[in-house]
């Protein structure tokens, strides 16, 4: 529901230790206008709903499936952090890959793959995911079909499609408490990370080429849906007064935000500007459309780890949540958008391609006090430190 503020992701900077555990202990809500529900907070969730735990046990059947060899090509030393926080959306071709290709897994191994995403997101995370796959499928039907302008870049399409997704796992969940996996592609990079048994699946970067289907019995059908339409209908409700405030370039950032490089891949402790209009300067209509548009990524989470996320956001308060628009305002042109507060930042580009007919967009979501667990990790080292 719009009226809880909290998020389920995590983002690229840091939080300081004391922060968060000063956080935790003190619960306040600045949204006067918002009324309080009770939520159930990870530790109310029974184990075996856990994202965490669910997460775990069917990360152990995925790895009990695969062979040495396929185990050896598959994991990581989570200590790793180059490899565990870098990855790129350029097409395999142009940009090696660590673990297994999902393409090439047998339909056991793929089956167990699905079983494990299935448990680390929301239904409308996991349809996101394998959208920004099947996209690809549809852009390498284009390539076929078609003279595609970087037909040179893409390699003639041997690297586009489910052949060119990956994933690779950080330490191992039958032995290791802190453990995670990644998937990347060319639309793709999912960051899954358990610490403890808190699960978060950020940063997060997809997208879609083409948006839609153009031609054919699925003409019309739409890989993401409703980013997009979120960030516009926010834009549209605004005064004119707001609109000046918001809108902070009238266009898009041709060279700020390429198809590879995309809010750089890793960007870690990368420092946003607040810039924008604040959460606290929309009316109440116009803040269920602000949290309307942070659910749309944030539930991408399973329930639990969504709600923990969104309270955290909540808790941060409307004053410290900004939304800026690039590019025009009033159409299907190329356009920038930003959501950002402490505890989240959601990057939103809407690209054209060699394709006259279709839009490319690319999405983020982080969280600049967690991304890849690492305030959890922090907090995890000073405990074990403590004894």
């Amino acid at each position: 529901m719009y009226k809880y503020i909290f998020i389920g992701l995590t983002l690229c900077f840091y939080c300081s230790c004391r922060t968060a555990k000063k956080q935790h202990h003190h619960h306040h809500h600045h949204s006067h206008q918002h009324s309080t529900h009770h939520h159930h907070h990870a530790h109310d969730v029974p184990d075996h709903s856990q994202t965490g735990q669910q997460m775990t046990n069917t990360g152990k059947e995925f790895i009990a499936s695969l062979s040495k060899e396929q185990q050896t090509a598959l994991i990581y030393d989570f200590e790793n952090d180059s490899m565990r926080t870098y990855w790129t959306n350029a097409p395999t071709h142009s940009q090696s890959r660590n673990g297994l290709a999902i393409g090439r897994l047998s339909i056991a191994q793929r089956n167990l793959f699905h079983k494990l995403l299935i448990a680390s997101t929301s239904s409308q995370g996991y349809y996101k995911i394998w959208a920004a796959i099947q996209g690809d499928d549809e852009l390498k039907r284009e390539g076929e079909n078609r003279e595609l302008p970087s037909e040179k870049f893409f390699g003639k399409n041997q690297s586009l499609g489910a052949i060119g997704y990956y994933i690779s796992f950080y330490g191992n969940p039958i032995q290791d408490k802190s453990w995670g996996y990644m998937i990347t592609g060319h639309h793709l990079a999912a960051n899954f990370t358990v610490v403890d048994g808190k699960a978060t699946f950020v940063p997060m970067f997809y997208g879609s080429d083409p948006a839609s289907i153009s031609h054919g019995k699925h003409a019309g059908y739409t890989f993401l849906p409703n980013e997009r339409n979120r960030g516009y209908e926010l834009l549209q409700s605004l005064t004119k007064k707001q609109l000046a405030k918001a809108v902070i370039a009238p266009k898009y950032p041709e060279n700020k935000f390429g198809p590879i490089d995309f809010q750089g891949p890793g960007a870690k402790d990368k420092k946003i500007t607040n810039r924008g209009i604040r959460g606290d300067e929309l009316n109440s209509a116009q803040q269920k459309l602000l949290w309307a548009l942070v659910e749309e990524y944030v539930r991408n989470a399973d329930f639990d780890v969504a709600e923990a996320w969104l309270d955290k956001i909540q808790k941060d308060g409307l004053q410290q949540l900004y939304f800026m628009w690039m590019g025009p305002t009033n159409g299907n042109e190329k356009i920038f958008f930003r959501v950002n507060g402490p505890s989240i930042l959601i990057d939103f580009a809407d690209q054209r391609t060699g394709f006259d007919w279709n839009t490319h967009p690319h999405t983020i979501i982080r969280d600049p006090s967690n991304d890849y667990g690492e305030n959890w990790l922090e907090r995890h080292i000073e405990e074990y430190h403590k004894h």
